[in-house]
């Protein structure tokens, strides 16, 4: 009986170290190191940056059924300050087509929205959370404390999210979508704080 339980007891444990060793390679690949702390401030802030993208496509363009963002893509090298993160929303229009913004097409390519552009993600001298985001004026909007975004960083105007949106359009990945004061308040807005190493 011992054995027959000493080959067994050994294949459950190749299988299982297999199978550690193949979930580490996974998330070392896919998932960006940047420690539970700065895990947290990219998502806080990243958060509040897709409700301002969000609300703006939803407030500002009609014909549009959902808007569903992408996980925060971090480049760059782990364990340096040479770190990037954006996301790309997608617009899904009411006759059931999808577009991403921030991606190529024909020969143009629209900016992602991230760091750099569009939010600034810090600490300051005491270790708390700095997180600022861009006005339609180019002003930064200290948003630190915020749960929901707060009016003052709510955007009235977007040429670069316009502009993409008019590209999907004419290139016929939307049907219908239009830049008006109607809107679309019907519009579902879906986030997504997920980190995950992109290009």
């Amino acid at each position: 009986m011992k054995k027959r339980l000493k080959p067994i007891l050994i294949s459950v444990i190749i299988l299982l170290s297999l199978v550690g060793g193949g979930i580490y390679m996974y998330n070392k690949i896919t998932k960006p190191n940047l420690g539970p702390k700065t895990t947290q401030l990219y998502q806080r802030g990243f958060r509040l940056l897709e409700e301002q993208i969000g609300i703006y496509i939803k407030e500002h363009f009609s014909g549009i059924e959902k808007i569903e963002f992408s996980p925060i893509y971090v480049t760059g090298d782990d364990g340096s300050s040479m770190i990037d993160a954006y996301v790309r929303p997608t617009i899904y229009d009411k006759h059931g087509n999808q577009a991403t913004l921030g991606t190529k097409i024909k020969n143009y390519t629209p900016a992602s929205y991230g760091l750099i552009t569009d939010i600034f993600l810090a600490y300051d001298g005491f270790g708390k959370e700095v997180i600022e985001l861009m006005d339609s004026a180019d002003n930064d909007i200290d948003v630190s404390d915020a749960e929901h975004l707060p009016d003052e960083a709510k955007l009235t105007s977007a040429r670069g999210i316009d502009e993409n949106i008019e590209l999907l359009v004419e290139d016929g990945q939307l049907k219908s979508v239009v830049k008006d004061e109607k809107g679309s308040p019907e519009a579902q807005i879906i986030y997504n704080v997920e980190l995950k190493k992109g290009e």
